[in-house]
Formats: C-alpha cells, sequence, structure tokens
C-alpha cells in the first residue's frame, strides 16, 4: 500500500471513528460499521448505543475523556482538557463539542485526526511538507488517543462483555496503534478486532466533510488564566468562598477564601474536592424517559421538547384525574441558593391550582418545632461571634469540625481554645469535634440526652444553684408556684424532677442507669455548667434527630433558662438556634399555595400509600380535615430524599415500585443517584459551577455570596428553570411564570434590590456579583432574647404569657401525657436502650455527618475515600465479643435490612454503641444486602416523634456478626 493510500485509509478510519462516537445516527449511517450489528434494527441500535455512551444504563460507567486517563480520577474539563485544546489551538482546529462533550472526548479526537491527516494530504498533494500535521497526529495518538480509545474498550468489556460495540472500538483502538507505532499495552485482541474486513468498505462518508478540505488554519491565540468568584450552593453547613482558575473553559484549581479576610469564608475538603465531584465523567447527560420496571435503571434517551411533553401531560393528567392535592415535589437540599429548584417547581404548582405541601425538615423537624412552644419562636440562636464572651461551653450533640455549621464557627471554637475556655462535648463518639476541641468528651447513649438534662436539673435545684431571679420573672411553669391557673397541682417541671406524683427522684443516679454517664459526672458537669457566669450550651441538631428528640430540646432549653443563660451574651438559650442577625434574600417569590393541605416532610411516604388516612393527631396533616387522594405525582428535583436519605430504604423501594400508588416521578439531578434510578422521567441538571445563584448564610451570618457561573452547561444539561419555562407554557402559564423575567439573572437582581433596601450597607448588584460576596461591616452581634430579658414588660416573649413557658398549656391541651408531655421529660422511645428490643438487637446504632460528603453529596467522588473510608465504628469490647478485628467485612442487621461493611474497632465510641456516617449510597447486591454503607437501609420510617413527626434516624437497634457467619 502506497504512502497515500495508507493516508486515505487513515482518514476513513479517523473519520469513522468520529462518526462513531459523535452518535448513533451518525454510527448507523456508516456501512462499515453496520456490518457488524446484521441482528439489530435502528431503535436497537440506538438503545444499546445510549447504554453504554450516553449513560441511560444506570450500571454502566465509562470513560470517553482523556481527561479520565490521566490517572486523576475521571474528572471533564481539567488540565489534561486544556492540555488537549492547546494542541487543538496550535494547528488551528476549533473543537465542535460534540453533543455538549468536552473538547477531549473521544470521538472529538478522532476529528481532529481526521483534520491533520487531511492536512497531511493536502500538504502532499500541493508539493508542500506533509511531516509536520503527520508527526503531530502520531504525538496526539500516542499522548491521548490511544489510551481513551484503549480504556472506553475496556469499560464496555467490564460492563457488556458482549456488547456488539467492543468489537468496532477494539478495532478503532488497533487502528491507533499501527497508526501510531505504539504498542496498546492490555487492549484485548478479539476475533472482530483481527477482522482484515473491517473498513474495508470505501464507501465510508465523509461525516465531516468541512475538516478535510484544505491545509491547516492559522493558530488560534488561547485565552489567558482568569478567577471567578463564586461559592458553594450546597446545604452543607459551610457556604464557603470559591475561587475557581479557569482557561479556556477548563477548571484548572479551586482556591479559597485566604487568611486575613474576617470572617473567614474558607472551604473545607468538600469544596477543595468540587472538581472531581461536579465535573466528574458520570453526570447525567441527556433527557430520559424509564423503560422497564421502575428503579431499574434503564432508560431511553429522549429531547427536551418530549421531555417537556411528557412532563406537562402527566402533571394535567394527575391534576384532572385526582385533583391538585396528589402533586408533591419532595424535600431536597442540593441546591440551596435563592434559586431552588423545588421553589420554582411549587410556583408553577401554585399557578396550576395548587399541590400538597409540607413543613419541617429532615434536619432540624424536631428543634424548629418545639421551640416556640418554650420561646415562641425559632430565633434562638446567638452569633458565632458571642461565643468568645462565654466562660464556659457545652457541645451537645455538635460535631461542627466536620459539619462545619457556618464558616466562621471553628475559627472562633479555636480562640476559645486558645483562650482557655473549658468545653465539654457530649456525643456517643469522640467526634473529631471533640478530639480538637474539647477538654472533656461525655459519652452518652443515644436517645437519652433528656435524661441527662434531668439529671442535671435536679443537681442545679437540690443544690440551690439555679438563678432563681431569673426563673422567677421569665418562667412560666417550672415550679408550682409558676404555674398558670386553671391546671391540676403536681404538673409543673419541679414537681416532675423531684418525683411528687410518681415518687422517683430524677437523680444523677437515675439518670446514670439511663444514660450510661457516671452519676459523679452528671454533677460536676450540672456545677460547672451553673457556676461559670455567663456559659453556653451550643446544641447541635444531632440528639434531636431521635425518636423522643422533642423532649431532648425541651431539657436543654430548661437548661439554659434554669441558670439564667438566655439572653445575655456569653450565654446561650438552646433551642433550634435559628439567628437573626442581617437576614437573608427571601427564596424565589412564588405564588401562595392555593390548596392549604401539608404533611410533616418525613411523613411522604406514608402519604403515598394512604393519604387519605391521615389526620392531625397521629400523621400530623395540617390545612385540610383530610387529604383527597394519596400522593399521585412527586417531583424530586436536586435531591436524593426520595430513597438513599430517607429512612427503610428497603420498604422505600418497594413502594416506589408499585406504578399503581405513586403513578409518575420527575427527578432532575446530576447524576443517576439511587432516587434517580426510581424517575419516570430523569433530567440532567446544572452544577455548582455551571449556573449563578444567590447564597444566604449558614444559619446566621455576617455575610452573602453570590454563585457565578464557572463554565458553560455539560452535555445537553440545563438548569430546572429552563425546562419548567417550556412546561408552563404547554399548560399555558408561561407569562405568568416568568412574570417579565425570563432568565434567572432578572429574579436574582430584583430579588437582591429588596435586600439591599433593607441592608443599605450592601454595593450595587454588579460590583456584589464580582466580588462573589459581601461581608457586613457594622459589626453586629446578635444575642437572642436581649430585649425580652432587659425589658420585659415594652419585649414580652412572643407566647401567649408572654414568658417562656417551661410548662405549655397548648401541649397539655393535647391530653397525651404518655406521648408529648406538658413539660420537659425524658421519654423512652421505640428502639432506644429501654426497648426490650435489645434482647434481640443489642447495640444502638447512630450515624453522623462525615467531614467526606455533605449528605449524599460526594459520595461518587472516590476521591473522598482517602478522607474516610465506609466503615462501623465499633468498640472493642462489642467487637471482641463478636469475633471481629480491624478492617473485618461485617454484617449489621435488623428486622428492616443489612449492610455489609468494613470495621473499624475504636475506642472513640461507647460501649454498646455503633456508628455509621449518613449518606453513602445505596448499592444493593443481588440478595439486597447494601455494600456501600447506606445507613438508612437500618433507620426507622414508620414511628416519627410524637409532636413534630420528625426523623428519628439516630434511634435504631442492630446486631453485628463477621460477614459470611
Amino acid at each position: 500500500m502506497s504512502g497515500m493510500e495508507r493516508l486515505q485509509r487513515m482518514l476513513e478510519i479517523y473519520q469513522a471513528g468520529a462518526g462513531f462516537f459523535a452518535g448513533p445516527g451518525e454510527a448507523w449511517d456508516q456501512p462499515g460499521f453496520r456490518r457488524y450489528f446484521p441482528e439489530m434494527d435502528r431503535e436497537e441500535f440506538v438503545l444499546e448505543y445510549d447504554f453504554l455512551f450516553r449513560g441511560t444504563d444506570a450500571d454502566v460507567e465509562m470513560v470517553l475523556w482523556a481527561s479520565g486517563c490521566s490517572g486523576r480520577g475521571n474528572v471533564l474539563w481539567d488540565g489534561t482538557t486544556l492540555e488537549v485544546i492547546k494542541t487543538y489551538y496550535s494547528w488551528g482546529y476549533r473543537p465542535v463539542k460534540m453533543e455538549g462533550n468536552p473538547p477531549d472526548y473521544l470521538g472529538e479526537m478522532f476529528r481532529f485526526l481526521a483534520y491533520l491527516t487531511s492536512a497531511g494530504i493536502y500538504c502532499q498533494k500541493h508539493g508542500e511538507d506533509p511531516v509536520g500535521p503527520l508527526a503531530a497526529a502520531e504525538a496526539f495518538i500516542r499522548n491521548y488517543v490511544l489510551s481513551t480509545a484503549v480504556t472506553v474498550a475496556g469499560c464496555i468489556r467490564a460492563c457488556r462483555k458482549d456488547s456488539p460495540f467492543l468489537a468496532v472500538v477494539e478495532r478503532l483502538a488497533r487502528a491507533l496503534e499501527d497508526a501510531g507505532g505504539v504498542a496498546a499495552g492490555d487492549l484485548e485482541r478479539s476475533e472482530a478486532s483481527s477482522d482484515p474486513a473491517f473498513f474495508e468498505d470505501s464507501t465510508v462518508t465523509p461525516i465531516f466533510p468541512e475538516v478535510i478540505r484544505r491545509g491547516p488554519n492559522p493558530p488560534i491565540p488561547l485565552e489567558e488564566e482568569r478567577t471567578v468568584n463564586t461559592a458553594g450552593i450546597n446545604n452543607c453547613g459551610g457556604c464557603c468562598v470559591i475561587r475557581a482558575v479557569v482557561r479556556e473553559g477548563c477548571l484548572l484549581r479551586i482556591e479559597t477564601d485566604p487568611p486575613g479576610n474576617s470572617p473567614q469564608l474558607r472551604a473545607c475538603v468538600r469544596g477543595r474536592g468540587y472538581r472531581n465531584t461536579f465535573l466528574s465523567g458520570g453526570r447525567l447527560k441527556y433527557p430520559m424517559k424509564r423503560i422497564g420496571e421502575r428503579g431499574g435503571g434503564k432508560f431511553a434517551r429522549i429531547s427536551w421538547q418530549e421531555a417537556a411533553d411528557l412532563a406537562a401531560g402527566q402533571w394535567k393528567r394527575i391534576k384532572d384525574t385526582y385533583g391538585v392535592g396528589s402533586r408533591y415535589v419532595n424535600y431536597a437540599t442540593g441546591v440551596t441558593g435563592i434559586m431552588r429548584p423545588g421553589r420554582l417547581a411549587m410556583r408553577l404548582l401554585a399557578l396550576d391550582g395548587g399541590y400538597l405541601g409540607y413543613y419541617n425538615s429532615y434536619s432540624s423537624a424536631c428543634a424548629n418545632y418545639v421551640t416556640p412552644y418554650l420561646y415562641g419562636t425559632a430565633f434562638s440562636g446567638n452569633s458565632p461571634a458571642d461565643l468568645l464572651n462565654t466562660n464556659f461551653l457545652i457541645l451537645w450533640g455538635h460535631n461542627p469540625a466536620e459539619t462545619i455549621f457556618g464558616p466562621e464557627l471553628n475559627g472562633y471554637l479555636g480562640q476559645l481554645k486558645r483562650k482557655g475556655v473549658p468545653i465539654t462535648v457530649i456525643d456517643p463518639r469522640l467526634s473529631n469535634t471533640a478530639a480538637a476541641f474539647a477538654d472533656c468528651w461525655i459519652p452518652i447513649r443515644p436517645s437519652t440526652d433528656s435524661a441527662l438534662a434531668d439529671g442535671m436539673a435536679y443537681v442545679i435545684l437540690s443544690e440551690g444553684l439555679e438563678d432563681r431571679t431569673f426563673m422567677d420573672q421569665y418562667c412560666l411553669g417550672f415550679d408550682e408556684e409558676h404555674m398558670p391557673e386553671g391546671f391540676p397541682e403536681g404538673e409543673s417541671y419541679t414537681s416532675y424532677l423531684f418525683g411528687k406524683k410518681d415518687g422517683i427522684h430524677r437523680t444523677p443516679e437515675w439518670a446514670e442507669r439511663i444514660t450510661g454517664v457516671p452519676a459523679q459526672t452528671i454533677r460536676s458537669l450540672a456545677r460547672q455548667y451553673a457556676a461559670a457566669k455567663p456559659a453556653c450550651l451550643l446544641a447541635g441538631l444531632g440528639a434531636q434527630r431521635t425518636g423522643n428528640g422533642e423532649q431532648v430540646v425541651r431539657g436543654q432549653i430548661m437548661l439554659a433558662c434554669l441558670t439564667g443563660n438566655v439572653g445575655r451574651p456569653g450565654g446561650g438559650a438552646a433551642g433550634s438556634g435559628w439567628i437573626r442577625e442581617h437576614g437573608g434574600i427571601g427564596l424565589f417569590n412564588q405564588p401562595a399555595n392555593p390548596y392549604p393541605g401539608r404533611i410533616p416532610v418525613f411523613q411522604w411516604a406514608k402519604a403515598v400509600e394512604r393519604g387519605t388516612e391521615f389526620d392531625r393527631e397521629h400523621d400530623g396533616l395540617t390545612g385540610v380535615s383530610r387529604l383527597e387522594s394519596n400522593i399521585k405525582m412527586i417531583l424530586n428535583l436536586a435531591g436524593n430524599t426520595l430513597v438513599n436519605q430517607h429512612s427503610d430504604i428497603n420498604q422505600t423501594t418497594r413502594l416506589l415500585r408499585d406504578e399503581t400508588k405513586c403513578e409518575f416521578i420527575l427527578c432532575s439531578d446530576l447524576f443517576m443517584t439511587p432516587s434517580a434510578r426510581y424517575a419516570d422521567l430523569l433530567l440532567p441538571a446544572t452544577s455548582v459551577f455551571e449556573g449563578d445563584n444567590i447564597v444566604n448564610p449558614w444559619i446566621g451570618g455576617s455575610y452573602l455570596l453570590r454563585n457565578n457561573q464557572v463554565i458553560e452547561p455539560l452535555f445537553g444539561c440545563r438548569f430546572e428553570w429552563e425546562w419548567l419555562k417550556e412546561v408552563a407554557d404547554r399548560l399555558g402559564y408561561y407569562r405568568e411564570f416568568v412574570d417579565g423575567k425570563e432568565e434567572t439573572e432578572s429574579w436574582l437582581r430584583e430579588n437582591y434590590e429588596i435586600m439591599r433596601r433593607r441592608e443599605p450597607e450592601l454595593p450595587d448588584y454588579e460590583t456584589f456579583s464580582a466580588a462573589g460576596g459581601w461581608r457586613y461591616r457594622d459589626g453586629r452581634v446578635h444575642v437572642a432574647f436581649r430585649e425580652q430579658i432587659a425589658d420585659p414588660e415594652n419585649h414580652p416573649f412572643p407566647t401567649h404569657s408572654g414568658k417562656i413557658e417551661i410548662f405549655s398549656p397548648d401541649l397539655y391541651r393535647l391530653g397525651r401525657p404518655e406521648e408529648i408531655p406538658a413539660i420537659p421529660r425524658h421519654m423512652p422511645c421505640l428502639e432506644g436502650p429501654e426497648d426490650p428490643l435489645t434482647q434481640r438487637y443489642p447495640l444502638q446504632l447512630v450515624g453522623w455527618h462525615t467531614r467526606r460528603r455533605c449528605h449524599s453529596i460526594h459520595d461518587n467522588n472516590q476521591w473522598m475515600d482517602e478522607v474516610e473510608a465506609p466503615a462501623l465504628w465499633i468498640h472493642p469490647e462489642d467487637a471482641g465479643a463478636r469475633g471481629i478485628g480491624q478492617g473485618d467485612l461485617v454484617e449489621v442487621f435488623n428486622d428492616r435490612g443489612k449492610v455489609r461493611i468494613p470495621a473499624l474497632v475504636t475506642e472513640r465510641i461507647m460501649r454498646g454503641v455503633t456508628a455509621m456516617s449518613q449518606g453513602g449510597w445505596y448499592r444493593p447486591d443481588r440478595q439486597g444486602t447494601d455494600t456501600r454503607g447506606s445507613i438508612n437501609v437500618l433507620t426507622d420510617g414508620d414511628h416519627p416523634s410524637p409532636l413534630a413527626k420528625g426523623n428519628p434516624q439516630h434511634t435504631n437497634l442492630v446486631e453485628v456478626q463477621r460477614a459470611g457467619n
């Protein structure tokens, strides 16, 4: 074969490779390929092609980009991508970004090889030297293309060993090896790959004629490196500053808030890992509709127009058939900027007659719900800066070293530590917070925190350590003298503590039997807390995510009142801890929901199965006396709570698989999460790097952040606003939905200006956006209830009585004292340590928010396993009794399911307690055993907390055994 014939043949091969990876339509039109699929019709061909290369099969993992072969993980638009772009530009080639793929996509690289080869042919024919472009092609194959083709072949072989596409990719790789003059390494030769008939058909069509008409174009200049000031948008507790360094659309590195800024809004390991998470090759790429059984993970690609038609059609059908109350937007916090996908959907649903609403959250239901019963408001927190005024700090179920809980908090804890202020941490685990900051770690049995509060209160009152003046003036019902009129004797908190009715004194010894905390430790803690003036009890959210979570919160508030630390600088009111400082920008504008019915957020699965049976007392239904329908349509946007973050995953997935119950599930997300697998319509969303938003501070803080777009949306991804506009148009509400603001930027600007009128210190919108946010300079430090304590007559507490209602007349009138007492008191709960079920399942199981994940976000980022790999924490005595050694694979199980996970044998956890970090993506094997450490396989979904109907996910009983026993 002559040199020119060889070049012509290679040009055909490169065009064929480019055409094959351009999409199934182009590949099908090539006779040289089609002969390899004699048994497939076009529809079958397209379906299988999309399964492999377009992400429509949940069980297929594919690496299609040179950046994915660089050894830095399957990360898109990184430094490798930039190097490929530099090569392109040096030869005057501008990539077309096939179907939104990055420029180092295998199909694009084949197209570039066709460009270089045609340039060589052009030079040869016109008497010019062809060596330059041909040598460049050989180097490009060696550096990028061959390794990518071999990797693609390996991916196909791993997940679809019998796929007819394997032969095609292996043959392309072999052709690259021959053309590049290099070895293919581990490339496996199949019978098809050595078939001499392959590519013999000379009718291979020039798929991209524009690249083969002439010699190379002049070089294209590269843009300069630039930094985009942006911010995180997830519900991770950080709300951190991100400095994205970009060149030619490639995100080269993540920087953050430098030292010296006050407050420093520094990214943690999660923020620093954003590239590997959000620019992963595992992103959802194009709109898809389910094929096969729900949950099976098989989808067919459709257009955005088809997706909007399908969504609007189901939207209308379900409304017409079951009524507006059958439609539900599931709780989700994957985006917590002011433009939240769920809120956008609620706006359109409200315009279309309404939807079933929810109240509470998975994180803080008990705290948020019950705190107003005592204080009249949930805003019971002080500014983080006020910690510097305290003389003693109790972190109760609080782990900010890992959860962050506002980017300012850890800095202040470090300052307290350096000042020598004593810090005590109460937690079943020796958390990273306890290890870093605590002078004293007090391990406690989960679900017994209210008993510890009672035991401490007993010490304070029996030893006369209480702030009697504060209690007399500000509190209702703490003793018989301060009870409201009309209630029986013996109902006060003091009467309960000292056993006036039941003869049981809530002594430290009583509390020790329940909590496992030694009585002397309880006495010492109570005395230290009462004597330090001021002292702060800073409660996290972990202890209230239990079966008796409301009572935990009430007991902590009781201690804050008993010691007079409410409304006092350096003190703390406990409770839900929301902070009024500068506040934040209101969430996306939406009309009021015309349908008044609402359910507790944790009860949605029950409302799918038996919503028409809901009532207020047992299920927390509000707004209507009964629901007109079970939930028939779920919109699950930017969240993984549908499956992964909801309790009892096995029960939930059984429910969702039944298409006669919930008839339509629409999911919009970045990845094929465990929840996304259960979608009927699955839509690819944009990440933190691909859009604009405004981010409020976490709970409270003296800053406001701007999320600026860093790169263009990947593949066919769209922010939810864009496709919701199309659905609105099909439903006839487009004009009302956009309200004259068709772009998200218009909504952001409008909401910012509203905030600016309230906070004139804020700069103009352009300055705010360019800077990526604003730090307030007025030095405001908020102390909750300072005005009520300083001037109670003019500033009463916003309760019925104007006082702190330790005894709640409202709760007393419910008439359910065995579930919901009128006072703070310890209430044993199902699957707590006092449950007889401990005879069968003797170990308690709790979760925690690990530093390697934000809820379930980042679990697909395998690099984060180096931060903290999945493991079950278990005490050496518990492990030894079961023959379990360090690193052994164990099975954690109860009646709800089973998880297989390595054991971490450690004294950093209390004996009798095990722990597993929450958020691991549910990954069952063929027997249904989870293999990734998804704690919600084991958590209880049937018994929410009594009052708030809140999430009890830290109250669980389990047994553990070595795997294989």
